[in-house]
């Protein structure tokens, strides 16, 4: 794999989980204390999976188009 492209993808993956995990844990306390609005607190874990290959798809063309261009910034 080219070296920009490998750097790309860890940093895309580093940023998915991470993002993934704060979700997480924000979605689960908000749900838990705030009960009026009637959401189970077992949707923050779907809601987390569902945002890591979100987040890693997105940040991952970022990443390329920010590499695309002719200033590279």
């Amino acid at each position: 794999m080219e070296p920009t492209l490998k750097h790309s993808v860890f940093l895309s993956a580093a940023l998915a989980v991470t993002a993934s995990a704060a979700l997480y844990v924000l979605a689960y306390f908000l749900f838990t204390i705030h009960e009026e609005i009637g959401i189970s607190a077992d949707v923050a874990l779907p809601l987390a999976l569902w945002a890591c290959p979100i987040v890693f798809l997105g940040s991952l063309v970022r990443y390329f188009v920010t590499k695309a261009r002719p200033d590279g910034r």
